[in-house]
């Protein structure tokens, strides 16, 4: 006869079971990538006692798979608020628990998160991101120590954890990691903008990984935190809505979000914040939508030569982006406690871009005798060739993570388990294209010596005049790339004390399996129609840069898009061209990654260690097409290349409290960083029109790292903090990116540039960090409301990149810094803050003055908030208040640009209710 005690534990046991295989057997009973398929979640205990998460960090119960994010429930004494501190003999602090509930409420909350962590982390919540305008996941990111980002148009697209490659960096949701897609390349960079900051509930940079976390961390990873309800909190209801401008163009902007939770039984009114009964299910859920009608404009150079006085531009270009993007997001979370010992889940995010934009772009190309100016040397006059391009694309790109699993107690052991599903897609339904070439050229005086940054083209003619502009081609691309992986993970821990030492062990294991595919077909056309881009006119004329260059009234897209979709007679596709131009575009690549671990975590009275290995298999096929020219006839063929590689990653990380507050750390751990699936393909991607050619390097190896950090953190009232720490970290293989430009390419006239990856045997990353926050609280009365913080990087990185001789690495930047004002009393709440990136270098060039680089750039933030009631807020944003640009150079010079994007400032004003 079965006894009760093994029923629950035979129930147990085949619910872990079934969760962890889900994400193997998922995919052979559903096709359908929405599928909503397992994964992680963390556990909201609703019990009390040992299964209550405490603020001091008494987590002997807690099980690895995740960083500590318990949301600290609030504390009954304000000098507890006040003063978060651990315990003088601390308690094993195991890591975050995948079950327990991860929203973050307040700055308190947040730092005894970091405080009690075994390894180093920071943590910002969602409380923090809602202050000022951040639209975007990077644009909150960019605020943590140690943290910056590569911008796009503006927007803040991939993250670099102090100073690295954002392809060195991981971004996680849940600890699931997130696929990269191809919108940068098909490298490992996530798309940040792709996701918006309303969906965190907080976020956790990650600058050391624990042996249970994926050793893709370079640099460290940002883990993104649901919005879930804890265990003890009452249904909330959150709905804020905002509208605004933007300049220097005056277009519109709104925002609005919905975020709400409660938990409930079966046994009485879900809604009734003082009922009774028992609670095992929660359920949070959240929607978020920004519609941007944004105007971008931007000006661009290509230098004949390195650049300098005297050396002229072979084209000069005046773009305008003009176009509405809406940026959108919805996801939620279940959860259920079947009894004390389970508890299951259900977490998902769906977000993305719809972005439908048209560029105009009016081209100078200078011809090859110049007359210089005597009277100002470097400016020049020559008869250019002009002319104006359009594209009319449609841009989808979208993000989503479904995620199943649980937590459990089975006899002496507490077993984490999950399976999930994540996607990125990128897909671009029309790509329209259109060039006009001006039949005569004109003599053109071309200065970007009075103003290097503002260079102007003047002619006795106006350059915007299109009326003897005529058609010269027309073309048309889709984009349909999918990046795919399913991912489980089953981990188990137990208490394993030796006399005064306690201690958790902890073990376990996973696996993920990727899938990327491209399918980019390419549309080109002769017998084009004898057309005039004046007699195609829009209906909008366009200025840029505050009226300083006028592209006139160019030609609506109403007109390529009739050719384009309906027969036109004459017009014929080059169908032999497009279909070597399509398939050398195509990829189709596996990447299965094998994961065991075991860890242990200790502590004896003030001292704490986390050692450990990982050990992680990788298996790879990577296809493509290669491309050759035989006798002037271009072939391809497929080709398929297979990497297998096995690694293991050990780390120890030590922690010591001197008192209740104040932690000094020292760590050593290891990470892996793949190349990127564009960097291993065996495809050549070549485009004619611009003249660049796109090719991988299936040779190449994986980048190891060896890293060593040692902290020391003080812990102040209300939130407030003040540490220093130094970092170093070092690399085997690095990979970098080459461009070189070479002459003589079939199909493409004069220089083409050609972009290629390898590896240097050795690298270095060195630096330090400091971070400071604080409000006065000990000020009398109004005063004691202000407060001050800020935090600053500094990364010395170093590689021998080209001839043997030692150059700062590709993507990386030297200076980050960050600092704030506040102030926070009653009613009232404003926030100013300021960002600053340093010099970046983004590429490597032939030699080193053509490298290419983004020039330092500082930018500052607004926002203010007043509580009119209980349950009302006014509030008002400023981003980018000082409307600044971004400069891309080549070579290190500020003067030396190649691209300058002016993107303005933005406004909102709102007002947001909770109940």
């Amino acid at each position: 006869m079965r006894t009760r005690a093994c029923t629950p534990v035979y129930r147990r046991a085949v619910l872990c079971l079934a969760t962890a295989l889900a994400p193997i057997g998922a995919p052979l009973l559903h096709a359908q990538d929405l599928q909503p398929a397992p994964g992680r979640h963390q556990h909201k205990p609703r019990h009390h006692g040992k299964h209550a998460a405490h603020a001091k960090g008494d987590a002997a119960t807690a099980t690895p798979g995740a960083q500590v994010a318990q949301a600290a429930p609030r504390p009954r004494h304000k000098k507890k608020a006040e003063h978060a501190s651990v315990p003088e003999n601390l308690e094993v602090v195991g890591a975050r628990s995948s079950a327990q509930a991860s929203g973050i409420g307040s700055i308190e909350q947040a730092r005894v998160l970091q405080m009690n962590a075994p390894n180093l982390i920071n943590v910002m919540p969602q409380s923090e991101i809602e202050k000022v305008p951040n639209y975007v996941l990077g644009d909150a990111a960019r605020r943590l120590p140690g943290a910056s980002v590569i911008n796009k148009s503006g927007e803040s697209r991939s993250i670099q954890i102090r100073g690295l490659d954002p392809n060195l960096n991981g971004v996680t949701f849940e600890d699931v990691i997130l696929p990269a897609g191809s919108i940068n390349g098909s490298g490992r960079a996530v798309p940040l903008d792709a996701i918006p900051a309303p969906l965190a509930g907080g976020l956790e940079l990650i600058k050391t990984n624990r042996p249970d976390q994926d050793a893709f961390a370079l640099g460290g990873q940002l883990n993104i935190l649901s919005r879930d309800i804890g265990p003890n909190d009452q249904p909330f209801l959150n709905i804020s809505a905002a509208g605004g401008i933007r300049d220097p163009h005056p277009t519109r902007l709104f925002d609005g979000t919905i975020a709400g939770g409660m938990r409930f039984g079966l046994d009485g009114n879900p809604f009734d914040k003082h009922g009774g009964g028992d609670r095992p299910f929660s359920v949070s859920f959240f929607a978020t939508a920004l519609s941007d009608w944004l105007m971008l404009d931007d000006l661009q150079q290509k230098w004949a030569g390195t650049p300098g006085q005297g050396v002229p531009v072979k084209q000069a270009d005046q773009l305008m982006y003009s176009g509405h993007k809406v940026r959108w997001g919805y996801g939620g979370t279940l959860g259920w406690d079947v009894d004390r010992h389970t508890r299951i889940y259900l977490k998902m995010f769906d977000s993305g871009i719809e972005a439908p934009v048209i560029k105009y772009d009016l081209t100078f190309k200078p011809g090859k005798t110049i007359t210089m100016d005597p009277t100002l040397p470097g400016a020049y006059t020559s008869n250019s060739s002009t002319s104006l391009s359009m594209n009319d694309v449609w841009v989808h790109n979208e993000e989503r993570v479904y995620k199943f699993g649980g937590l459990s107690d089975v006899g002496r052991f507490k077993l984490d388990y999950w399976g999930a599903w994540a996607s990125n897609f990128l897909y671009t339904p029309y790509s329209y294209s259109a060039s006009f070439n001006n039949a005569n050229t004109v003599p053109v005086y071309y200065n970007n010596i009075t103003n290097a940054l503002r260079p102007t083209a003047s002619a006795m003619t106006n350059l915007a005049n299109y009326n003897s502009y005529t058609l010269s081609s027309l073309s048309n691309a889709h984009q349909n790339d999918f990046d795919g992986e399913w991912a489980g993970h089953v981990g188990a821990s137990t208490r394993l004390d030796v006399l005064d030492v306690k201690g958790l062990l902890s073990f376990g294991g996973g696996l993920r399996m990727e899938h990327v595919t491209h399918n980019d077909p390419q549309y080109t056309y002769g017998g084009v129609p004898s057309a005039n881009a004046g007699a195609w006119a829009g209906n909008q004329t366009y200025t840029l840069f505050n009226g300083m260059y006028n592209l006139g009234t160019p030609p609506g897209t109403q007109y390529v898009r009739q050719i384009l979709s309906n027969p036109y007679p004459g017009l014929r596709e080059n169908v032999a061209a497009d279909a070597i131009t399509t398939r050398q575009s195509f990829i189709d690549d596996n990447e299965n990654i094998y994961n065991l671990y075991l860890q242990y975590q200790a502590t004896w009275r003030r001292f704490g260690v986390l050692a450990g290995v990982r050990y992680e298999k990788t298996d790879g096929v990577y296809r493509g097409i290669a491309t050759s020219v035989v006798n002037g006839q271009t072939q391809l063929a497929p080709r398929a290349v297979g990497q297998e590689y096995a690694n293991l990653f050990p780390s120890i990380q030590l922690r010591y409290n001197f008192t209740d507050n104040l932690i000094a750390r020292a760590n050593w751990s290891t990470a892996i960083g793949r190349p990127g699936f564009n960097a291993v393909t065996a495809s050549q991607t070549i485009n004619y029109q611009n003249a660049s050619i796109s090719q991988g390097n299936p040779n190449l190896k994986p980048t190891t790292g060896t890293n060593f950090d040692v902290d020391l953190e003080y812990y102040l009232p209300r939130g407030g903090i003040l540490s220093a720490g130094a970092f170093d970290k070092e690399f085997k293989n690095y990979v970098v990116n080459y461009t070189n430009y070479v002459s003589g390419y079939p199909g493409i006239p004069g220089l083409a540039t050609v972009s290629t990856y390898a590896n240097i045997p050795f690298a270095s990353a060195r630096g330090f960090e400091l971070n400071y926050r604080q409000q006065f609280t000990f000020l009398p009365g109004f005063w004691k409301g202000f407060g001050i913080g800020g935090n600053m990087t500094f990364v010395d990185s170093r590689g021998r990149s080209r001839n043997g001789v030692f150059e700062t690495l590709p993507n990386t930047a030297s200076h980050i810094y960050n600092f704030e004002v506040f102030y926070i009393h009653g009613p009232l709440t404003l926030q100013f803050d300021g960002n600053y990136q340093g010099l970046t270098m983004t590429g490597l060039g032939s030699v080193p003055n053509q490298d290419s680089f983004v020039q330092p750039y500082l930018n500052f933030d607004v926002g203010a908030r007043y509580a009119i009631t209980r349950n009302f807020q006014l509030y008002f944003q400023g981003r980018n208040i000082t409307n600044t640009m971004q400069n891309a150079t080549q070579g290190s010079s500020s003067k030396n640009m190649v691209e300058l994007q002016y993107y303005g400032s933005s406004y909102l004003f709102g007002l947001n209710a909770k109940f």
